[in-house]
């Protein structure tokens, strides 16, 4: 990803940070201040148990940047983020963070994260917020807190939280304007305005606009290079605007609020999917032809591929652009160079009609602060994309039937066509073939924290807090504009006789919409007693109870692969085919936990039901603290988190509720500093899962694989890290982390398919103690590592700085490794992300009053391929038990070689 660097505001406190406290931020800035600092380790304010603290006193694992640091190292998104957190992972076409193995592995809104993103200390339900990935111009500090932090951060945050807290209206005049270009064709512009309206009230209002033409993939069908460094590692256009206020009132109230809105517009392609691709007529769970089986008709292609043989004969192809998938080894391009490929229509990515408002009241009474923290945020996503393999041809035409058979001329009539067309060519019309994934979100979030102040040994916070979400979901799949058929779809009636079924105006293979409300109620408190100077007790207790209800709908369709009602027997007549009462199966006989019976509406032809289920939890925390003296801290802590449970809606399917999610964290700690010159913090972690909830691919009798929601009975997470900076003088800085985890699945619960490997053949497939049936072999999953767990990961930072009479040259380097990490719970060939690391360079030249800055920078200097995710796909079903299917490789890349040019002026 980008990685702008910026110098800000800070204090001299912050200005150490920036260049000294890779662990922590510093406490918010009121004006831009040189980034010289004291030749010591300085000693870093956090706000991680919702009150300032010095880092090395806080019994959390922390690890914090401010904007300033970000600016000198270059973290921009959250993806840069993961190369200095130790534990955190970040899947970036996704969406996705993972602490310590633990995060959310589906796109289902019904599902939270179990890492809690915050915004200004606001709950961010969606992450709508957080993929805007704003500059240092606008975000002060981002902390990531690893572990529970259930008791003070609410349910859903029982593998760790991540808070970005904004810059804010400073007491001076203070305005800075920034522009940079980079290669791929990137430029930006940004500014910010922030000042005094009165004494007592502060204003500040700023805006970006990006703009990225070029691209890391190049699309061979258009020409089109797509990918980039904008939201979820693509290019396109991004712009974010903000305004806040800031005021203290008499003597005892102070108000802050901020009202912004962001927006993008971007292409969507980061996986490179690698491996041969078969021209067989249908691939495995596929509902429609395959656009593979149309190069069937190109001269010379039929007698080197039996795929040929498995489908009617090919009579007419017409390519989408100057390139189809034939002309490369094994019909696919990104198996020589994952960063090209074939796809005959664009894929987009859209946020906009986002509104987000939030607001901070405190009552500053004697020995105790009153605060209201209030947030509201509204957005619609949209994202089209199609799949990372295409055969690059917009139709073909498949020879009809021979004759006038008995189905197509009884049903020619029903159809409203002429019975000539079932001897007629079919045409199949592969392109576009989308998935259409929307999110029309709206959430609200309501705390008031009463937080003591007074000295003594015994302090205190309480608190209540309220959660309401409302979304919309729909998603379609095979989502075909030009085969006409699946928007005039009929059932199978008695004898062959078609009946006519409503319209489907998505033109979709499958239709589902999910209506849901999310209601959070919780109330906790937290104390903590000094016994002496030494030692230090916390304890803290939360209940919190969840409620998710509405419904969901579904509808499924197939065309031209149902056997005597293909090309074969229809040509042209071939019908779309509503399957929609088959797919459904049992649901609409049998209620399920959460759930009632599935039930056709006539009108839509969509199968809906009711979804309504509530969770509850205790949870809590207890920590003892030994600080033998002002550098040294040694903490031991238990933890119990808790996420809510959530639905399988993309499908109507049995069993969609899954059972919450809890979790025993016990953490010791070392937090030490040597000299003022060298800090070090170290922690080593157990945490005992049970219920961890995880999507898997499942298949039922008609063959559609869709993801279901189920609870691991039993997860094991255990690990260590390291985090240490060391600063011998005023020019030289040196930091580096070091993380191991092992995050695997102690009991499944349960032995389950994997729908890439049916037969368990592969590398690694375990069948021990599974009863199986006839079909497919369940295999047993203990063992396995939960996805995006990277065992270890190691990361250092070096910076130098040079001193002279008009300014000072800052020089960074920094060194990423990250071990081999797998996509899926499968820990198999084709979910094997390799190893992989990169070196990052920048210069940064700042004027002696801080009044400009020039930034030069290079990322991914040595242009090494890197992962963060893999996963794979089973093309056809295994000819034999012991020879599985052709099996793709679908990695996602990070970024190539990037570098760019950035210069900041400011007005103060």
């Amino acid at each position: 990803m980008s990685k702008r660097s910026y110098l800000c505001a800070g204090t001299a406190m912050a200005a150490a940070a920036s260049l000294y406290g890779i662990q922590a931020y510093a406490a918010p800035a009121a004006a831009p201040a040189d980034t010289s600092a004291a030749s010591n380790v300085s000693e870093l304010v956090v706000t991680a148990e919702r009150r300032e603290q010095r880092l090395q006193d806080v019994p959390v694992a922390v690890t914090a940047f401010s904007a300033e640091q970000r600016s000198l190292i270059g973290i921009e998104s959250i993806q840069d983020l993961t190369n200095f957190t130790p534990g955190l992972h970040y899947n970036a076409i996704a969406n996705r963070p993972y602490l310590r193995g633990v995060g959310r592995n589906t796109d289902n809104l019904a599902v939270a994260s179990a890492v809690a993103i915050y915004y200004n200390g606001i709950y961010d339900g969606a992450n709508a917020t957080t993929i805007l990935q704003h500059s240092d111009m606008f975000i002060d500090t981002i902390e990531v807190d690893r572990g529970p932090q259930n008791t003070l951060h609410g349910a859903n945050s029982d593998g760790g939280t991540i808070n970005y807290v904004s810059k804010k209206p400073t007491k001076d005049f203070f305005a800075e304007g920034r522009v940079g270009f980079a290669n791929y064709d990137k430029g930006f512009a940004e500014a910010v305005v922030s000042g005094p309206i009165n004494d007592s009230v502060r204003f500040r209002v700023g805006g970006n606009y990006t703009q990225e033409n070029g691209g890391f993939f190049q699309n061979l069908s258009s020409g089109e290079r797509v990918g980039g460094t904008g939201p979820q590692g693509n290019s396109g256009r991004t712009q974010y605007w903000e305004a806040q206020l800031d005021a203290n009132i008499g003597e005892h109230l102070d108000a802050w609020g901020m009202v912004s809105s962001g927006l993008y517009y971007t292409n969507y392609h980061t996986v490179a999917q690698q491996g041969a691709i078969p021209t067989n007529f249908q691939l495995n769970g596929t509902f429609s032809p395959s656009s593979f089986y149309g190069l069937c008709g190109i001269a010379g292609v039929a007698a080197a591929n039996p795929g040929c043989a498995t489908g009617p004969a090919v009579v007419s192809v017409t390519p989408a652009g100057a390139f189809t998938a034939n002309q490369f080894p094994g019909n696919n391009p990104s198996t020589a160079d994952p960063r090209v490929f074939i796809q005959s229509a664009p894929s987009t990515n859209k946020q906009r009609a986002d509104i987000s408002l939030a607001t901070q009241w405190t009552y500053h009474a004697p020995s105790v602060d009153l605060t209201y923290l209030g947030g509201y945020q509204k957005f619609n996503y949209q994202l089209n994309f199609t799949g990372s393999i295409d055969a690059g041809l917009k139709t073909y035409s498949l020879a009809g039937a021979p004759s006038v058979g008995f189905l197509c001329g009884l049903n020619a009539a029903t159809q409203g066509l002429s019975t000539a067309g079932c001897t007629q060519p079919l045409a199949i019309n592969p392109s576009p073939d989308w998935t259409h994934f929307v999110e029309m979100d709206e959430f609200q979030s309501h705390e008031f924290d009463l937080i003591s102040t007074s000295g003594g040994p015994f302090q205190w916070i309480a608190g209540l807090y309220y959660y309401h979400e409302s979304y919309e979901q729909p998603v379609w799949a095979g989502v075909m504009p030009n085969q006409t058929q699946l928007a005039h779809p009929f059932a199978i009636g008695a004898n062959g006789a078609l009946i006519a079924t409503p319209a489907n105006p998505a033109s979709a293979i499958s239709t589902s919409d999910t209506f849901l409300t999310y209601e959070s109620y919780a109330g906790f408190g937290q104390g903590s007693y000094k016994f002496n100077d030494e030692w230090k007790l916390t304890a803290g207790l939360r209940y919190t109870e969840d409620k998710k209800h509405g419904r969901q709908l579904w509808r499924f369709e197939e065309f031209d692969t149902i056997p005597g009602f293909q090309s074969t027997s229809f040509g042209a007549n071939t019908p779309g085919l509503d399957f929609s009462t088959i797919a459904v199966g049992a649901t609409t006989t049998t209620t399920y936990k959460g759930a009632g019976l599935a039930v056709l509406n006539a009108a839509t032809g969509n199968y809906e039901r009711n979804l309504d289920e509530t969770w509850s939890a205790w949870t809590g925390d207890a920590d003892l603290d030994w600080t033998p003296d002002h550098d040294t801290l040694v903490y031991a802590k238990y933890s119990r988190g808790y996420k809510a449970g959530g639905f399988s809606t993309f499908t109507i399917a049995p069993n969609p509720s899954t059972d919450k999610e809890t979790v025993d964290a016990y953490e010791i700690g070392l937090k030490r500093t040597f000299e003022r010159v060298f800090q070090l913090n170290a922690a080593a972690f157990f945490y005992d899962y049970k219920n961890d909830q995880i999507p898997l691919s499942v298949q039922n009798a008609q063959g559609l694989i869709s993801a279901q929601l189920f609870n691991l009975k039993s997860v094991h997470v255990s690990g260590f890290e390291i985090e240490g900076n060391w600063r011998p003088t005023d020019a030289f800085d040196l930091s580096f982390q070091y993380s191991h985890l092992s995050a695997k699945v102690n009991d499944a619960g349960a032995c389950i398919e994997d729908t890439i490997d049916p037969t368990a053949v592969l590398p690694g497939a375990n069948t021990t103690g599974c009863v199986q049936g006839s079909a497919v072999k369940v295999q047993n999953l203990k063992g396995q590592q939960l996805p995006e767990a990277p065992p270890n990961k190691f990361s250092a930072n070096a910076l130098y700085t040079w001193t002279f009479d008009p300014g000072k040259l800052t020089l960074s380097g920094t060194y990423v490794w990250k071990d081999v990490t797998y996509g899926t719970l499968f820990n198999r060939p084709y979910s094997r992300a390799p190893s992989y690391d990169e070196a990052d360079f920048r210069l940064t030249w700042s004027g002696s009053n801080n009044n400009y800055s020039v930034i030069a920078f290079v990322n991914n200097a040595f242009d090494k391929v890197g992962y963060d995710g893999a996963g794979g796909s089973l093309l056809l079903a295994p000819t034999q038990p012991l020879t599985p299917g052709p099996i793709t490789f679908n990695p996602s890349l990070i970024a190539p070689r990037t570098y760019g040019i950035e210069f900041q002026y400011r007005f103060h």
